[in-house]
């Protein structure tokens, strides 16, 4: 049996158990209303574009740098309520802003190369930290993507902590996020939160978003109803996800993607104009960073085992997951430079309408419907 198929049970709930035990708990609050506009594919020019055959796949040319905006109060800033994992542009000019929730135990941090793809073509990206031990319900979470998202426009806040001649463009607000921080995108999406948002949400994008552990043990708020386009969103939404994410690598645990809370149910409660794209080759973990075996401290050797050991994937234990990151990376500028006037809309219906013919860097099934009450169209 190769090194990685083997089945790691015990080790893995090992290390999970033992950082459940250390962890800290932070103290959340409980968890307006918010009513998007629909938004209608772009034809604008980008500000920076990417260098392969389809450039979205590709390196793009605005030079991202990492910000890291701790929770500490100064006397020039304004703190965020979390702490922050910024990617900005750091060419001059005015860029659409990209609010993006981790998954389950992941820090923020581990999704920079996603991250950074993304910001490359010219988008900045927003990263709290909203928990490092997750609750059954996740109105906690959701009121912190709420309270970042209501304290990212003032002057003193995401502005000041950005390159010079950086600005957001807070009328193009994309949401998203990864697992069940893709839910809770979802759900911020739909208003689930106490206070009304004070940007309108222009876009939403789900990287394999996961609901609870199957269809009887959903995570509150419970947003999947198992009835078609029954989200009513009125924005564009680009649900992503994994083939290999619903099938189980712990022995006795569910999978990490289970059917009928993972992303093809999302697709399917979507309202259009909606798309769904499947990188068929690859697991629930592998858009995060490569992590290493190697580390001595703790926190690397408990992402080493939830991101390499607990869910089905297409590499190995020691092998990069370069391709998937710049694929769902690709898929993600594609979709928001569509909607949110950043580079137009010919790479993003190229990938829907022919992906095996655009040089993906993952093979993908895709299904979409970009108008409502016409047919769904794609093999999905």
């Amino acid at each position: 049996m190769a090194v990685a198929q083997l089945r790691f049970g015990p080790v893995a709930l090992l290390v999970v158990l033992s950082a459940l035990a250390v962890t800290p708990l932070y103290n959340y609050p409980v968890a307006g209303a918010i009513e998007p506009a629909a938004k209608q594919i772009s034809t604008n020019t980008p500000q920076c574009s990417g260098s392969q055959k389809l450039a979205v796949f590709g390196d793009g040319d605005c030079s991202p740098k990492p910000i890291t905006v701790p929770v500490t109060a100064s006397s020039s800033t304004n703190p965020p309520p979390r702490p922050l994992y910024v990617v900005a542009p750091t060419r001059p000019g005015n860029y659409p802003v990209f609010l993006f929730a981790h998954g389950t135990f992941i820090s923020n941090n581990l999704y920079s190369g996603l991250l950074s793809h993304i910001s490359s073509h010219g988008y900045i990206v927003v990263a709290p930290q909203v928990y490092t031990y997750p609750r059954t319900c996740e109105l906690e979470e959701i009121e912190y993507l709420e309270q970042v998202t209501n304290w990212m426009p003032s002057a003193t806040a995401l502005p000041s902590h950005l390159p010079p001649g950086v600005l957001p463009d807070f009328d193009k607000l994309a949401v998203g996020g990864h697992s069940r921080g893709g839910k809770s995108a979802f759900a911020l999406a739909l208003g689930l939160c106490t206070k009304p948002l004070k940007l309108t949400i222009s876009a939403v994008v789900g990287v394999d978003p996961v609901a609870g552990v199957s269809k009887n043990s959903r995570t509150d708020p419970v947003i999947l109803t198992y009835v078609p386009e029954s989200l009513n969103l009125s924005v564009p939404v680009a649900v992503i996800g994994s083939g290999l994410g619903n099938q189980s690598e712990v022995i006795d645990l569910p999978a990490c993607a289970p059917n009928w809370v993972n992303h093809a149910e999302f697709y399917s409660e979507c309202m259009a104009p909606k798309s769904h794209l499947v990188a068929d080759d690859y697991g629930h973990m592998d858009v995060v960073d490569d992590v290493s075996w190697f580390e001595r401290d703790f926190k690397g050797m408990f992402d080493f085992a939830l991101t390499k050991l607990m869910c089905k994937g297409a590499s190995g234990l020691f092998s990069s997951r370069e391709k998937m990151r710049k694929g769902v990376g690709g898929i993600v500028v594609a979709f928001l430079d569509a909607y949110l006037g950043g580079g137009g809309s010919d790479d993003y219906l190229a990938i829907l309408e022919s992906p095996l013919e655009v040089d993906s860097p993952v093979k993908l099934t895709v299904g979409y419907k970009l108008e409502k009450g016409t047919a769904a169209a794609g093999d999905i």
